[in-house]
């Protein structure tokens, strides 16, 4: 599809344009386009059209809305500043976001979507046309993307008008047309503009000749006309045919002169190639393109014809980039443009434009697939644009450059880069990033190629890559999209073989190998032991990091951690001739035996260094045994002749060179290598990507550099032999310097070598041959041969010779190293020689400019003269002032004459001020910032600009001047050109921290001088951040003494947030994050509104229930029983109406000493001998397990079906699961707790035998061993510390108490808020101090208010003992049978003994076992105890709001009860001897005032009390079921009891219980037990059960209690009449009810609101108990075959949450129904169990959630959503009427608020105001006030245009509402 676009461009400018897009719906919903259009573009208009054959759609004003991600930052307390630079990130990175989603959103609803016939029976939907007028006003600002140049621009008045595209971001295109801003989007393009015919002043005049505006754009240049409606103007139209990006579409327009490349002689015809340049820069462009004509062949023959019309190449002024790449066309920096006597830049421009020219073919034609196949077209380009320079500059410079660029690559990637390749990335690489892609991809490509070649095919790289193109032009490259895995099939198909390794070492992995090699020569073996060990420098920085940094390292970097392939080692032998070798490299250490070849016994070396030592082998050939034919042509190969020095054969010359011989020890060493090789060449066609560490003898490396013509080997000598500081090398190394033969690229390599050999070792001899060679080619000649006490003076220069220019100018860089090891000063003659170089330079006999030559030794003469001028002690002397003064003079003279007469690109300036600024650092110069300040401002040349900024940054950083600061920042506001204000924002930190490195911050410790742990690679880690945490605070503390730079700062980082370049923002952010600390953004401020119930207090109010219960009796608790631990509660709350009843247990009374007795009942856990410590410790594990989710998969039996191992019991011969553990414990069948975790051990064992590494199970159970391991030992450490505590303080035995010290009875107190209190005292139980029995007493260390909730839980009720009907009550409880006579007469006795009173003075207090246990075990098994009551209480009662006050009955077991509901007889027990006394609770009340009287009586087997309560007051006003209308409601019960007894059934409902064994972690006393289970059990204590009642919707009044006033909140259904079924029968299990209070579930008309369902679901399917429930049942791997048979409508999670996000729902009812049928269904198919257990918990989780879901207020993200589209509202044109409350007054309508109220006037500003202040609770209350103030309008405006404003703008208002789920 096409976008046409016209433009019409204004010069001073502007930029007006039209934008016509073309939209093809694909789903109805389609209601807004979005696109990426700039904040700068001026939207005027929006029009929609679809002009169908059939029904079109005229063109129509359409709405939208055009938004800025970056406003401005809020003002707010405390105020953004500088040290909110982490938030002002994060905002960034916000608005980014956002931007990127598009800025620019268009309306296409109301009918525009619509299907529309096509013809043939065909429907479609219509296309939507959509015109966008806009206009962009750059004028002099400066833009992203776009540049205008107009006169008097950066002061530049000469400066001719034109404007171009120069986008240096990704998102740069959206500046000047709105576009779908992605690289992937692609179309053709039809671009119209619109131009004066000639710019203002620049008519034709006579014979002046003139220039008209052109426009070069992308595409083919179809006609260009003059304008119909005028003729000052020109119309220019281009096509691309061709799809393409828009971020690959560019123009450029101005009076450009054009220039035709001509095509190459002899070459195929080539596609046009026009240059285009500024008036006046003709001459330079034929120059510089002169060589494009070679570069289109070269591409055109080795890859495949251009792929577009034409090659257009643009130079226009200071652009962004220096080359921008777009379709057909490119735009060049003016800079690129040179003479021709310019030398150095031919080299750079040639490399630029060769590379533009190859990315038109990879890089806008094939694009990469995703972002991570960027660097495959980086890499493709880099590589064919190599293969190219091999072509244009020969391979000598193709190689020495790979070879460089190898180097280069591998010390880079030593761990800090990040590989190739890394799928799956989102974000763009950086620049740095991007580099290093430049500089690897195109080598490992290379390594591919060598890979591929020895395969022995003749298809290598150069002959694979055409195929890409091929099929990119016949249409088989789908979008022309090129990806990784394309890349290497198309590679496999033609060179068949196994890529994987490669792509894995070198693409997706980072790092690069460290190869050491070894070598030795086995002359008896005629072998070479070759050894090679590899080492990754990458994988080493990870093993020096803690464990967390490394694993963090590895997962982003991805180091290879072993490079294997093939290794080439190429051996010289003796004769010279080369064998090669291939190495198979596969582990890091390896020696393999290469054979030798060459026989001859003695070696001659190549070269004229070894001429003397051939001498001596020539005697040895004669005179041993040798073949005559042998020796002569031994004698005869001189390989070295090519690269020949004949002057050095004569030893005069010798002499005066100083050449060096080796000494009689080394020519014996290599006498001694007798037969050896001369030189062995690793890895020579450089196919590793690696460093080489090379050990062999420096004669080896001269062999190689004088006799292998390879540059890559020739350069690695001459690095090698830096390494041996001996004469003889550097004699070697200015030999190469001195033969013309050698590349010239190697000379200068041997040239800066010499420098290593300046130093005593050597005898200084690097500064002998590099003075001599300086003067023997580039000086006039002088009397004297010692070039260290001649004066010389250079020869004029003669630059026709370009490799003596490059070596002349190495060589002036080299003079500048020399430094005197003494003094660190570079050497006199040296400053003495580089100073007459420059004063006496002649560059008249020269055609070439020696600008580039200048610049070079005004660089190295700063360099000289001021090495070492800042060492401590240096006194200079007066010889060297003198020198400096005059080097001084001459660098200002030459600056002098470049200000006057300008150098190419002024870099005479830039040296000098280069060398100004080395002055300046070492203190020969004042700090003046004049010196730069004047090249620093605009109208200068913009590098210069940019290296005197660094100049004045580095002399005076940010913090050393004010006004100096306050001018940087300036720039970095308002100067013209943006690279300029990126580098001086980028420099700001930077110089900042170059400020402490020289020293200009004060520290009490210098950086730098570190002590640190080498052992420790984790102790020098943390050292090192210490150290760095130093230097930054005492940073920041200088800056923190700089209030007005710190202001200054901060408003121009709060300026560039909304400045639209965030490349200058972040470099700013930067500089905030080093000069400042950040403090923590402050959290969203949002006011929520709590409403609380409130409820009416009756009269009469419900009576507190306070028990205060002396110590535990000593008879043994039952299992059972220890599950209770009640907590405590200081005082009870105040009772109201929907309080309900507190039971309330106070701290245990004291109970005095007493005889030890023999423990009698035990509980069955411990019937096997395990003891109370063991018992408790358990009890408490077991807690901590069941309540961690780590437990999950160890809670229940594996089952092979179910669980989908039907091998597990083969594998697992000792199954063990946590139900087990627990059936085990309440079995009894553990004697210690060592065997408990013996089994513990051998569940977790069990999970490791059957689940392999890495599974889901296994992980699970890693992390539960972790935490069981860590529980066990905590509790082993506390056992312990009891047992040792109890061996230390063994208290004596105690003696038999005085009555008087006789303890306080326990007391029952019952208080009301109407009458007196009544309190009856219990008889003292009878305790044994330290027996090991009894109920374990229960440390509490808080108080805490345990309320008795009325529904039931999901758990089945527990059995209830059998009574009869009481006389006065609506229901009696059937009595049991009566216990012995016997039983009854030692009760009452017991009676008559009782004391009357309570003592006043209490005994101390005794501790027992289990309550020294738990004061060891500390707050931890508190919080255990505290959290086992509270689930003993939340099995029991289930989770449910606070209900009314219920009946409360306390009965014991084996008890018979013949009172009134309020009052409490006394029961009978069986016979037990020795039985404690337990107490007996009597209650009795009056009309108003109930009483609770207490007794005790004799316990027995088979005994319990009993304790009925009853409320005095009820209130319900909800409706009776029919049960409750027939007769009285059954009581809520509360009972103590032990067994039940066998009874007779009583009629009414009767319920059963499950027998099932219950699951881990269930208590013992909240699982039902069966009739018959309860008779066969022994009781041991009285227990605490309480039975929830039935389900009832409300409760009768008692006949003896007062009617209270009716509660305002509805009562929960009360239990039924019926009186429990009697032993033997079941009780029906109770499921949890759920809360009165809860608005309807499936009955519910609640439009549904997908947002807040998916939410609440997410809650429930996070819960650990919905693991069965998330997906459908499958019978077979659940191992339930009837479950379809048994449930009709199944119903999951899974299931739920698709129909959710397919929006099947309308009403939020029909989404209850079906998360309700879960819960049925479970309990449907499953007995009362674990399974139903974890339904009812997801149940209770599911109502509370539910309310929120339902609930009509409004959720904080649904507000958001509401000021959002208010904001939206304001932005719409339609609302500007709305906007602002109406003012009479100004609007001339007085009698406005006599017709519209005041309190009833809305505006948008008020609705918005009251959404934020939080006056409205839902969202129809926004509606309504929208709805109100639309009726305002039409209700005082009557019909017309006012009226249809507000119609539409509530069209638009529902239109919107219906968007957001609100």
């Amino acid at each position: 599809m096409s976008i046409p676009v016209v433009l019409e461009v204004d010069f001073a400018g502007v930029l007006t344009g039209s934008a016509h897009l073309t939209i093809n719906p694909s789903h109805v919903y389609l209601r807004t386009v979005y696109l990426h259009a700039s904040p700068l573009l001026q939207i005027n208009a929006v029009t929609l059209s679809s002009p169908t054959a059939s029904n079109p759609l005229l063109p129509t004003r359409a709405s939208f809305a055009h938004t800025n991600p970056f406003q401005p930052l809020p003002v707010r307390e405390p105020p953004i500043d500088l040290r909110s630079h982490q938030e002002i990130k994060r905002k960034t990175w916000a608005a980014l976001g956002e931007k990127d989603d598009g800025e620019l959103a268009i309306s296409v609803s109301h009918g525009w979507v619509r299907l529309v016939d096509t013809g043939a029976g065909a429907v479609n939907f219509a296309p939507i046309q959509i015109q966008i007028d806009y206009q962009l006003v750059v004028g002099g600002d400066v833009v992203e993307g776009i540049v205008f140049r107009r006169p008097g621009d950066g002061g530049d008045e000469s400066q001719i008008p034109h404007m171009f595209l120069s986008p240096t971001t990704y998102d740069s295109a959206r500046v000047w047309t709105p576009c779908v801003d992605s690289l992937w989007e692609r179309c053709t393009w039809e671009l119209e503009f619109v131009v004066p015919r000639y710019l203002e002043g620049g008519e034709p005049r006579g014979d002046n000749e003139v220039f008209p505006v052109m426009v070069v754009a992308s595409g083919e240049l179809i006609e260009q006309v003059t304008h119909p409606h005028d003729p000052h103007k020109v119309i220019f139209y281009y096509m691309q045919t061709t799809p393409a990006t828009v971020q690959h579409i560019s123009f450029a327009a101005g009076p450009f002169e054009v220039y035709q490349i001509p095509s190459e002689t002899g070459g195929e015809t080539q596609k046009p190639m026009l240059a285009f340049c500024l008036p006046g820069q003709r001459r330079e462009l034929i120059t510089t393109t002169s060589f494009m004509c070679r570069a289109m062949t070269f591409y055109s023959t080795e890859i495949t014809s251009y792929p577009f019309t034409a090659f257009k190449m643009v130079f226009v002024s200071d652009p962004r980039a220096q080359a921008s790449t777009a379709v057909t066309m490119s735009v060049f920096s003016s800079d690129l443009l040179h003479p021709a006597n310019v030398i150095d830049q031919a080299f750079d421009s040639r490399q630029v434009l060769s590379f533009a020219l190859i990315q038109q073919w990879i890089g806008v034609n094939v694009i990469q697939r995703t972002l991570s196949d960027t660097w495959l077209v980086t890499g493709l380009a880099g590589y064919i644009h190599g293969l190219f320079i091999r072509h244009l500059l020969g391979n000598n410079e193709y190689r020495f450059r790979m070879k460089k660029d190898i180097d280069r690559c591998a010390r880079l990637d030593n761990g800090e880069q990040l590989p190739l390749c890394v799928p799956g990335a989102i974000d763009p690489p950086s620049a740095s990033a991007m580099a290093f892609m430049s500089l690897k991809a195109p080598l490992v490509l290379h390594l591919l190629d060598r890979h591929i070649a020895k395969a022995g095919t003749s298809n290598r790289l150069p002959r694979i890559i055409p195929r890409i193109f091929m099929a990119s032009m016949a249409d088989e490259l789908a979008g022309n999209m090129l990806s990784t895995s394309y890349f290497f099939r198309v590679c496999r198909k033609a060179v068949p073989m196994d890529y994987l390794t490669f792509m894995d070492q070198w693409i997706y992995g980072s790092g690069c190998p460290h190869i050491t090699i070894k070598t030795n020569f086995i002359r008896k073996k005629f072998l070479v032991e070759f050894a090679v060990q590899q080492q990754q420098p990458a994988m080493q920085a990870a093993e020096a990091m803690d464990e967390k940094g490394k694993a963090k390292f590895l997962a982003s970097k991805r180091p290879t951690p072993f490079f294997e392939g093939s290794l080439t080692v190429r051996i010289h032998e003796a004769d010279g001739a080369p064998f090669e070798h291939l190495v198979d490299i596969k582990q890091p250490y390896k020696v393999f035996p290469l054979p030798f070849n060459t026989k001859y016994k003695r070696t001659r070396r190549s070269g004229h260094v070894a001429a003397r030592f051939s001498k001596l082998q020539e005697t040895l050939v004669q005179a041993e045994d040798n073949d005559d034919d042998q020796a002569e042509q031994l004698r005869d190969v001189d390989r070295s002749e090519v690269f020949a020095y004949p002057p050095w054969d004569d030893e005069e010359e010798r002499r005066r060179w100083r050449v060096g011989d080796w000494s009689e020890e080394e020519a014996g060493l290599m006498l001694g290598e007798g037969g050896g090789y001369e030189w062995i060449r690793v890895d020579p066609e450089c196919e590793w990507l690696a460093f080489f560490d090379i050990q062999e003898k420096p004669w080896f490396w001269i062999s190689q550099l004088q006799g292998d013509r390879d540059v890559v080997a020739q350069l690695q000598a001459i690095q090698r032999m830096t390494m041996y500081p001996s004469p003889v090398i550097a004699s070697e190394l200015a030999r190469t310097v001195l033969v013309e033969n050698y590349y010239y690229r190697v000379r200068m390599e041997a040239a800066r070598a010499l420098v290593v050999y300046n130093n005593s070792e050597a005898d200084y001899i690097g500064l002998f041959l590099l003075l001599k060679l300086f003067q023997t080619l580039y000086c006039l000649p002088t009397d004297d041969d010692d070039p260290l006490s001649a004066t010389a003076y250079p020869k004029p220069n003669d630059f026709a010779n370009i490799a003596s220019y490059f070596l002349k100018k190495s060589l002036v860089t080299a003079l500048a190293e020399l430094r005197d090891p003494a003094t660190r000063m570079v050497w006199t003659q040296v400053r003495q020689l580089l100073l007459n170089v420059l004063k006496y330079n002649d560059s008249s006999a020269t055609e070439y400019s020696d600008s580039y030559y200048v610049a070079t030794v005004i660089s190295a003469l700063g360099s000289a003269f001021s090495a070492g001028a800042n060492v401590p002690g240096y006194v200079p002397s007066d010889r060297d002032k003198e020198l400096l003064k005059e080097a001084t003079d001459v660098i200002e003279r030459a600056i002098t004459v470049d200000r006057l007469v300008p150098s190419y690109h002024n870099v005479v300036t830039q040296a000098g001020l280069q060398a100004h600024l080395k002055s300046i650092l070492v203190g020969q110069r004042t700090n003046d910032p004049k010196i730069f300040l004047s090249y620093t401002r605009e109208g200068n040349y913009e590098p210069l600009r940019i290296a005197a900024f660094d100049c004045l940054l580095l002399c005076k950083a940010p913090g050393r001047s004010q006004p100096l600061a306050q001018y940087l920042l300036d720039v970095t506001r308002q100067d013209y050109s943006l690279t300029v204000r990126r580098h001086v924002a980028r420099a700001l930190s930077e110089s900042v921290l170059m400020t402490l490195a020289v020293g200009e911050i004060f520290m009490s410790n210098p950086p730098g001088v570190v002590e640190v742990n080498t052992d420790s690679p984790d102790q020098h880690h943390v050292e090192r951040e210490q150290e760095n945490a130093k230097i930054v605070k005492a940073l920041r503390k200088e800056f923190n003494s700089k209030p007005e730079l710190r202001q200054t700062i901060q408003q121009t980082l709060l300026d560039a947030f909304t400045g639209g370049d965030h490349e200058l923002l972040f470099a700013l952010i930067k500089a905030a994050e080093v000069m400042s600390s950040s403090v923590p953004e402050p959290k969203p401020g949002v006011l929520i509104t709590l409403q609380t119930p409130t409820a009416e207090t009756p009269t009469g109010s419900k009576p507190k229930i306070r028990l205060s219960v002396g110590a535990p009796t000593p008879s043994t608790p039952r299992a059972e029983q220890t599950d209770y631990n009640f907590p405590q509660v200081l005082s009870p709350e105040a009772p109201t109406a929907s309080t309900p009843i507190k039971l309330v247990v106070l701290n245990p009374a004291a109970q005095a000493p007493a005889k030890e007795k023999k423990k009698k009942n035990v509980p069955k856990a411990q019937q096997k001998g395990l003891s109370d410590v063991d018992f408790k410790a358990i009890s408490i594990v077991l807690q901590k397990i069941a309540a961690d989710k780590r437990s999950t998969f160890f809670r229940h039996p594996v089952d092979p079906i179910r669980d989908a191992a039907p091998d597990y019991l083969k594998i697992v011969k000792t199954p063990m699961d946590l139900a087990t553990v627990r059936a085990k414990f309440d079995g009894g069948m553990y004697t210690t707790r060592e065997e408990f975790n013996e089994d513990i051990k051998l569940m977790v064992n069990n999970c490791f035998l059957y689940n392999p590494p890495g599974s889901v199970v296994r992980k699970a159970g890693d992390a539960f061993s972790k935490f069981y391991e860590t529980l066990w030992k905590k509790t082993e450490n506390t056992l312990k510390a009891t047992v040792t505590g109890k061996a230390a303080a063994a208290p004596a035995p105690p003696s038999a108490p005085a009555p008087s010290a006789a303890p306080s009875r326990p007391q029952l107190t019952l208080k009301t808020s109407s009458g007196p209190s009544e309190t009856h005292l219990m008889p003292p139980p009878s305790s044994v101090p330290g027996s090991a029995g009894g109920l374990p007493k229960i440390k509490l260390k808080s108080t805490k208010s345990v309320t008795i909730e009325s529904p039931a839980s999901a758990m089945p009720p527990p059995p209830v003992p059998v009574s009869k009907k009481s006389s006065g009550g609506p229901a009696r409880s059937a009595s049991p049978e009566k216990p012995p006579r016997k039983e009854k007469d030692r009760e009452r006795e017991r009676d008559k003994d009782r004391p009357k009173e309570r003592p006043k003075d209490k005994p101390a207090k005794k501790k027992r076992d289990s309550a020294a246990l738990d004061d060891l075990l500390g707050a931890e098994v508190d919080a255990m105890g505290r959290d086992e009551a509270a689930d003993a209480i939340e099995d029991l009662l289930g989770e449910s709001p606070p209900p009314q006050a219920k009946k409360i009955k306390l009965s014991q077991s084996g008890g018979s009860s013949k009172s009134s509901s309020h009052s409490v007889s006394e029961g009978s027990s069986k016979k037990s001897s020795a039985a404690p006394e337990t107490p007996k609770i009597k209650l009795s009340t009056t009309s108003d005032t109930p009483k609770i009287k207490l007794s005790s009586g004799e316990s027995s087997k088979k005994s319990s009390d009993s304790i009925k309560s009853k409320a005095s007051t009820e209130s319900s006003k909800t409706k009776p079921t029919e049960s409750s209308k027939t007769k009285p409601a059954e009581p809520f019960k509360a009972k103590l009891w032990g067994d039940q007894p066998k009874a007779k059934p009583t009629s009414g409902d009767s319920s059963r219980e499950s027998s099932k064994p219950r699951s881990f972690g269930e208590s013992s006393s909240s699982k039902p037990r069966s009739s018959s289970e309860s008779s066969k059990t022994k009781p041991d204590t009285p227990a605490i059960r309480f039975d929830k009642p039935r389900s009832s919707d409300s409760t009768k009044k008692s006949s003896a209690s007062p009617a209270p006033a009716p509660a305002p909140v509805a009562a929960p259904p009360a239990a039924t009449a019926a009186a429990p079924a009697a032993a033997g029968y079941y009780v029906a299990p109770q499921w949890p009810r759920p809360p009165a209070d809860l608005a309807p579930t499936t009955t519910n008309t609640t439009p549904f609101r997908q947002k807040r369902a998916k939410i609440m679901i997410q809650v429930l399917i996070k819960d650990p108990n919905a693991m069965y429930f998330l997906r459908p049942v499958d019978p077979v791997r659940d191992g339930c075959p009837t479950y379809y048979q048994e449930i009709a409508h199944p119903s999951d999670y899974q299931t739920v949450t698709r129909a959710i996000d397919q929006k099947k729902y309308t009403t939020m009812g029909q989404l209850a129904r079906d998360i309700e049928l879960i819960f049925a269904n479970c309990r449907q198919f499953n007995p009362p169990g674990p399974i139903t257990d974890m339904a009812g918990a997801n149940e209770a989780i599911y109502w509370r959630e539910w309310a929120k879901a339902v609930s009509p207020r409004m959720t904080p993200d649904e507000k958001k959503a509401m000021i959002s589209l208010i904001n939206r509202a304001f932005k719409e044109q339609l609302s500007f009427i709305f906007r602002e409350p109406v003012d009479p007054v100004a609007l001339g309508i007085p009698q406005y608020f006599e017709i519209i109220p005041q309190e009833d006037a809305r505006d948008l500003t008020l609705i918005k105001h009251k959404l934020e202040k939080g006056s409205y609770q839902t969202a129809r209350q926004v509606d309504e006030d929208v709805e109100l103030m639309l009726e305002n309008c039409r209700m005082f405006n009557g019909e017309g245009p006012i009226m249809d404003l507000a119609n539409q703008f509530g069209a638009w208002w529902k239109q919107q509402r219906g968007k957001i789920d609100v």
